[in-house]
């Protein structure tokens, strides 16, 4: 049976290599991000299953337009994750209100308006799922990333919320919450992080994956990861 999904912040990190490992397992995937020469790249690699539409998923209008491509492109979806995000670092006192506007505009509403919009074709689908990426960041109060860690918190207490409410429709909500990640967001933010602390990407993608594959009746919640240790 066809498997189709919708990933957002397709273009980089966790999203593209979560675009790359649906892919791999046969799925079909309308990735999205706003970096259209990168979406082309992805798109290259697995002609036959990816789509890509470009948008900022903050625009208005942006979640019922990444819900129409999806329902034109693929026939409607059985999953949406949730990925695209973006962080600001520094004591919340400095912050600028248009980077404290930004963190939860993409973070925060951005998800919260996809989950509302993509829930009547995952209702249909018979086999929904969100899947929708936090931190564990969200659990943790660091120090230079208020508004980071407050954003992520709020991913997690809303998919909790929505996965009571959706449950009855069918709908699975879960969460996954990375540890530190290779990723180009700490590059954006100007923080150098030793990659050794990190877990590749495609690693925590692969979460990804295996948390489409829960049994019927199962569901974990929420995943928070951690680095392991090398002996």
């Amino acid at each position: 049976m066809e498997r189709r999904a919708i990933v957002t912040g397709a273009s980089s990190g966790i999203g593209r290599e979560t675009v790359r490992e649906l892919a791999k397992e046969g799925w079909r995937v309308l990735a999205v991000a706003r970096r259209e020469e990168r979406l082309r790249a992805l798109r290259e690699e697995f002609a036959d299953q990816i789509q890509t539409h470009v948008c900022d998923v903050t625009g208005e209008g942006a979640a019922e337009a990444v819900l129409a491509a999806a329902n034109e492109q693929l026939g409607g979806i059985d999953l949406l994750v949730n990925n695209a995000g973006t962080s600001w670092v520094g004591q919340f006192a400095d912050m600028p209100v248009a980077d404290l506007d930004r963190v939860f505009n993409l973070n925060v509403r951005a998800l919260m308006r996809l989950c509302q919009a993509a829930i009547p074709s995952l209702e249909a689908s018979g086999r929904g799922q969100i899947i929708n990426v936090a931190s564990v960041a969200g659990h943790l109060p660091m120090s230079s990333l208020a508004a980071y860690c407050s954003s992520k918190a709020a991913v997690i207490m809303f998919s909790n919320v929505l996965a009571k409410e959706l449950s009855p429709r069918g709908i699975r909500v879960n969460v996954l919450s990375p540890t530190g990640t290779d990723t180009e967001i700490f590059e954006k933010c100007g923080v150098t992080v030793d990659p050794v602390h990190l877990v590749p990407a495609p690693d925590m993608a692969r979460l990804v994956v295996v948390m489409t594959q829960l049994p019927e009746g199962v569901d974990l919640g929420e995943v928070v990861t951690q680095k392991r240790l090398s002996p």
